[in-house]
């Protein structure tokens, strides 16, 4: 099965865009820099801003107003006031700079859970629990998946509890996929904003490998991205289509009846699993609506002239815009979950037993 997540994306993870001298910024200087990278650089920022940018110009006045007399150890909070008009979990603040009450009285730290888990319930149903789709859990779901194989090919139904799982790498949930699916999976392509952070990074990492004499590989890689430099502030479709249809080997043995358990803190590539499974004829969902962070994605690094602040931002829009939104309203489920039902996974198995 081929990668989903496009190549470029690889690309842009090195990503560290120094357009400033770098310092440590007052919040008023902190903000203002912010404003303007988010205003150039946020792919959702038109379509976000589209209809309302008085409301949006008002908001950027109040929050501006509100730096003038912030300190810099509470300024985060500022930064974090301007950036929740656009409503993306996708976008985050990070300081260096330390509240002296941080870290204080936190306690004994609970032990952790297994994030990845697995056994055969009762009436031959196989649970599997993947409680994140981090880097960490691509190598722990392979080996449950192939160790327990013959279980999940002769369980007559395969629940997977997802719930809490903020997402992380689509590669995670890859070897499920020949149990659940029962057709190819029909997948929209993303569309990359053109900027001079895009250009600058993609010529950057394109050239660690190259020599610096070879006037060759370096025009190779300038005519690559002229596409890029020939549209700045326009979307690019990566690979030139909106739709990839991904034709995937399915397993000749397979659960018939495949459950999936999400909450509201179901996000991100944990959203991606939700909107791939729920193609298959054999899937349902089980819960409440996710989170709603699907739209925009490819979170990267970017530095935006303050040394204490570093910003996390999408890099590309999902081809489903306008027309097919799914931040805050998130994937909904196929049977909602009230909260009178207190137990889930009993639920699953009455449904499947039913």
């Amino acid at each position: 099965m081929k990668k989903r997540i496009p190549l470029i994306s690889y690309f842009i993870i090195c990503i560290i865009n120094i357009s400033f001298a770098q310092n440590e910024c007052n919040c008023q200087m902190a903000l203002e820099r912010l404003i303007t990278k988010i205003e150039v650089d946020y792919p959702g920022f038109k379509q976000k801003t589209d209809g309302k940018f008085d409301l949006y110009n008002n908001h950027k006045a109040l929050v501006i107003a509100k730096s003038d007399t912030t300190t810099n150890i509470n300024c985060i909070k500022v930064l974090n006031d301007y950036v929740s008009f656009f409503k993306d979990e996708h976008i985050y603040i990070e300081t260096s700079i330390k509240n002296k009450n941080e870290n204080e009285n936190l306690g004994e730290s609970k032990p952790k859970e297994k994030e990845v888990d697995g056994k055969l319930l009762a009436s031959n149903v196989f649970y599997i629990k993947i409680q994140s789709f981090k880097y960490d859990n691509i190598t722990p779901v392979q080996e449950l998946i192939k160790l327990n194989q013959k279980k999940i090919e002769k369980s007559k139904a395969l629940i997977i509890d997802i719930r809490d799982n903020f997402g992380g790498t689509e590669d995670v949930y890859q070897p499920l996929l020949p149990y659940i699916l029962t057709n190819p999976l029909r997948i929209m392509n993303v569309e990359f904003l053109s900027t001079n952070t895009l250009i600058n990074g993609l010529r950057d990492y394109a050239m660690q490998n190259v020599h610096k004499d070879s006037l060759k590989a370096i025009s190779q890689i300038e005519d690559g991205l002229k596409e890029y430099k020939d549209n700045l502030g326009k979307f690019i479709l990566y690979d030139g289509k909106k739709v990839t249809i991904d034709t995937i080997a399915l397993k000749s043995e397979a659960p018939k009846q495949i459950i999936i358990l999400a909450n509201k803190n179901v996000a991100s590539a944990g959203e991606n699993f939700l909107f791939s499974a729920r193609q298959s004829k054999k899937v349902k969902i089980l819960g409440t609506p996710s989170m709603g962070v699907l739209d925009y994605g490819s979170i990267r690094e970017f530095k935006f002239g303050c040394e204490n602040y570093t910003l996390y931002l999408p890099t590309y829009r999902s081809a489903r815009l306008p027309q097919y939104p799914i931040d805050n309203i998130g994937i909904q489920p196929d049977v909602y979950l009230d909260d009178t039902v207190g137990d889930w996974l009993k639920f699953a198995l009455n449904y499947i037993n039913e």
